[in-house]
C-alpha cells in the first residue's frame, strides 16, 4: 500500500484479503514501482547509470464484471492478469527510451510505433503510447521527476513497458532458440579490413547466418591505423562453431570457416586481415 501513490497511480489497487505479506497487499497494475525501488536502492549505494529490465506479470481490473450473485467461487470477478516487459534505464531520457522500442520491434519482427501521450508515473510531456497497427500495446517516455524526488533519485530514468503477452501473439518471428550443445565447441578468431562505411553489426549478421554451426559471433577489437588502409577500420570477431550431435572435425571447422570468410567478402567488400 502507497507504492501505487508514489509512482502517479490511484492509490486503490486491487487488494488481496489473504496477502502472505502484510506489506504487499496490493496486487500490481505495472512494473514501474518495483523497478523504480530498484533504481533507488542502488542510487542509494551510489551505483548510478543502472539498466534493469523485468519480466513479470501485472494485474488489471475487469471493466463491468457481471453483477451474478457474489462470495468465492467467482472466476468472472479475477483479475485480467497479463505478462509485461519494462525496462528502467537510468541516466538516460526520452529518446533513449524509444530506441528501446525499436529495438524491441526489430527483434520481433513488428512494426511498433508511439504517440504522445501521458500516462501515470511518466513525464507529462516526455511520455507517448506504444502502438501496433494503431492499438497501445505499451507506454514509453521518461519517469516523472516528481516520482523519483519521492525515491531520492537524482537521474533521469527511462522508461519502457509493453504487453509482452500481446507482442508474442502475433509476431512471426521465430526466436532462433536451440539446445545447447553437449560436445565441445571449436572458437576460430576472423579479422577483416571494411570501409568506415560499413557497419559491424552488419558483418556480425552476416557471420551469424552464414553456417548452421554458429553459435555465436563476438565483437572484441576494433582497429585503424599502421597496416590498415585509409578510410578503413578492421573488425575482430571470435566466431564459436559447435553442433547438437557431434564434436566437429578440424576439416567440418576449416569449412566453416572457409564460407564465412566468402560470405563477408560478398556482402561487404570485407578483407580478411593475416
Amino acid at each position: 500500500p502507497g507504492d501505487l501513490e508514489a509512482c502517479g497511480f490511484p492509490p486503490h489497487g486491487i487488494e488481496l484479503r489473504n496477502s502472505l505479506v502484510a506489506e504487499e497487499s496490493v496486487l500490481r497494475p505495472t512494473l514501474l514501482p518495483g523497478l523504480v525501488k530498484a533504481v533507488a536502492t542502488n542510487a542509494a549505494r551510489r551505483s548510478h547509470g543502472v539498466r534493469l529490465f523485468e519480466v513479470g506479470h501485472v494485474f488489471l481490473p475487469v471493466p463491468d464484471p457481471p453483477a451474478v450473485g457474489d462470495g468465492p467461487g467467482r472466476p468472472d470477478l479475477l483479475p485480467d492478469e497479463r505478462e509485461h516487459l519494462a525496462v528502467a534505464w537510468a541516466g538516460a531520457d526520452a529518446t533513449e527510451a524509444v530506441g528501446l522500442v525499436l529495438t524491441v520491434g526489430e527483434w520481433l519482427g513488428l512494426d511498433l510505433d508511439v504517440a504522445n501521450a501521458e500516462r501515470p508515473g511518466l513525464h507529462p510531456t516526455r511520455s507517448a503510447a506504444v502502438t501496433l497497427d494503431g492499438d497501445e500495446v505499451g507506454v514509453v517516455g521518461e519517469v516523472d521527476p516528481g516520482v523519483l524526488a519521492a525515491h531520492d533519485v537524482d537521474e533521469r530514468v527511462a522508461w519502457l513497458e509493453v504487453d509482452l503477452g500481446r507482442l508474442l501473439a502475433v509476431t512471426t518471428v521465430d526466436g532462433g532458440h536451440r539446445p545447447v550443445s553437449r560436445f565441445p565447441s571449436s572458437d576460430v578468431d576472423l579479422a577483416f579490413e571494411v570501409a568506415e562505411g560499413v557497419s559491424a553489426r552488419a558483418v556480425e549478421a552476416t557471420l551469424a547466418a552464414a553456417s548452421d554451426l554458429v553459435w555465436s559471433v563476438t565483437l572484441f577489437d576494433t582497429y585503424r591505423g599502421d597496416g590498415v588502409t585509409p578510410g578503413h577500420r578492421s573488425l575482430a570477431y571470435r566466431v564459436r562453431f559447435d553442433a547438437p550431435d557431434r564434436t566437429l572435425t578440424d576439416a567440418e571447422v576449416g569449412e566453416a570457416r572457409r564460407v564465412l570468410i566468402d560470405a563477408a567478402t560478398t556482402a561487404h567488400g570485407a578483407t580478411l586481415r593475416g
